[in-house]
């Protein structure tokens, strides 16, 4: 019970940033696009994307901090704690160093190869450099990121998160209404994430006092526990940052940097699928704890469990882009947006609802180490995503990126994947597709056909039609879904886990700020 009570606070912390996050860049994305243009958004999106490739650099070892953290804190292995801490810390200062010197050699070898505009370049050079710093910081920052979850504090990071969110946000609609343009913006971000980062790092101090990130605590030994299983991480993160950016690079190469726009505003849908799944990325120290402790059951049971619970909150999601998706673009962006951008976002919507299907199962296997073939496997499907991207973009445009993007999607995560993840935790296949992900598709499929006759019927011409439809059929969406997908001994223990997570969910802000101001502890927490 305590477990997964601790499970669902983390989870609700999550999405309550995630929410508040999404409602946040839903309004900046239109803003940002006609106050900016079609070119200089596409030009901040473009950078952007070679930004997520620099944030690999952390060469996994984002993963490892998480799981040793929880690892020798169980084992209250005070020495053993501050050698491994030491070890990625200093990991993650050499690679922010190396991220910078990449953003030198992208923004002045790289990025005018790129359709940009004359005028244009020297902006872009300039953004490149300031985001690239930007990440350089954001990697030693970052270890005190994965401190906090290591002890499970998801919901401080939340916490910290928002307040960031905020002030960037705030420092970049007065920015660009004062007429600043994509150089201020970077500076905007640039700031939040020094405040940021130093708040982490005097909140993960004041709860440890004990802590010491010092050279000479790095050993050979610590160094390669954490290499051992960072590497792999790495891998998978690299390839996954591919497959997600990959289209950007495509289009702004082989098309144009003002094309990438069209692109983007599906694309940013879609990744609020993505974000809805990484607020319950929270199991890898759970399932790190009953794999030590030959709790297999258990963690069956989280496999199975943890798949069913994340589809029946993704597909309603993924279903109503596909029902109402172009309503929902031509009320944000405007009509014009919504005939180009509708088809890549169903594409886009199938690809990484599939994708979604196994993120508990690759949060399995990296909590029980055994994510190596995840890792390969998916850097296979981000070189075919590649140089099918490459193939079907010079006939078919934008669309044929997002083919590109579908086709392997699709094989890595209905057939590699669950095969692999079921045979190493002997688990039935037949099983986890009937309990995992058929169960919940009933639901949405009723959820489907609803939506679509209610707004046959009653027609989107506004925002308040749409709300009002979709609040309707997804009131009677939730009521089928707790019913149909959980039994009712389920449904008992998830409203009493729900209901303890929420009134401690109201005292997150309130334990946080106590928790900066708290006498320091002598022994480690």
């Amino acid at each position: 019970m305590e477990m997964s009570v601790q499970i669902m606070r983390n989870i609700l912390s999550n999405w309550g940033f995630f929410v508040i996050g999404a409602a946040v860049q839903f309004l900046m994305t239109p803003f940002l696009v006609h106050r900016l243009g079609d070119m200089q958004y596409g030009i901040w999106i473009l950078v952007m994307s070679f930004a997520d490739f620099l944030g690999l650099f952390d060469f996994g070892v984002s993963g490892s901090v998480v799981k040793y953290v929880a690892e020798f804190r169980a084992k209250n292995d005070s020495d053993g704690l501050n050698r491994v801490c030491s070890s990625a810390y200093y990991v993650f200062l050499a690679a922010g160093m190396l991220v910078f010197l990449a953003s030198i050699a992208l923004a002045f070898g790289f990025v005018h190869n790129f359709k940009i505009s004359q005028e244009e370049i020297s902006d872009a050079r300039w953004v490149m450099l300031i985001i690239g710093f930007q990440i350089g910081l954001i990697l030693p920052f970052g270890f005190f990121t994965g401190y906090m979850r290591g002890i499970q504090r998801y919901d401080h990071v939340a916490g910290i998160s928002l307040a960031l969110l905020f002030i960037r946000s705030l420092l970049v609609v007065v920015l660009v209404l004062m007429g600043y343009g994509l150089v201020a913006i970077a500076l905007a971000h640039l700031i939040s994430t020094i405040i940021g980062g130093t708040i982490r790092a005097i909140y993960v101090f004041r709860v440890n006092p004990a802590l010491r990130l010092r050279p000479g605590f790095i050993t050979r030994n610590e160094l390669a526990m954490v290499g051992r299983y960072s590497v792999l991480i790495f891998l998978y993160f690299l390839a996954t940052r591919l497959i997600f950016s990959a289209g950007n690079l495509v289009i702004g190469y082989y098309l144009s940097a003002a094309a990438i726009t069209f692109w983007a505003i599906p694309q940013r849908l879609a990744d609020e699928l993505r974000a809805v799944t990484m607020c319950t990325g929270v199991l890898q120290p759970t399932v790190s704890n009953l794999n030590a402790r030959g709790e297999d059951v258990k963690v069956r049971k989280v496999l199975v469990n943890g798949t069913k619970y994340l589809m029946m909150i993704v597909l309603p999601m993924a279903v109503a882009y596909l029902v109402v998706g172009d309503a929902l673009i031509s009320l944000w962006m405007g009509p014009k947006y919504a005939g180009t951008c509708y088809g890549i976002l169903v594409i886009l919507t199938c690809a990484v609802t599939t994708n979604i299907s196994q993120f508990t199962s690759t949060q399995i296997l990296q909590g029980i180490a055994r994510h190596g073939c995840t890792s390969y496997v998916t850097i296979f499907e981000a070189a075919a995503n590649l140089a099918l991207s490459i193939i079907l973009v010079k006939k078919y445009g934008i669309i044929g990126v997002a083919v590109g993007t579908l086709v392997p999607m699709l094989c890595t995560n209905l057939v590699v994947i669950p095969w692999y993840t079921c045979r190493v935790t002997g688990f039935s296949m037949r099983h986890f597709f009937k309990e995992g992900l058929l169960v919940p598709c009933i639901p949405a499929c009723l959820f489907g056909v609803l939506l679509y006759a209610a707004s046959r019927m009653i027609g989107i011409d506004g925002w308040m039609e749409f709300l009002t439809v979709l609040a309707v059929c997804l009131a009677c969406y939730v009521f089928v879904a707790w019913h149909l997908c959980l039994s009712k001994q389920e449904r008992i223990e998830r409203w009493k886990e729900l209901v303890v997570a929420v009134r401690s969910g109201f005292a997150v802000m309130r334990s946080l700020f106590l928790s900066m101001h708290s006498r320091p502890e002598k022994s480690l927490p």
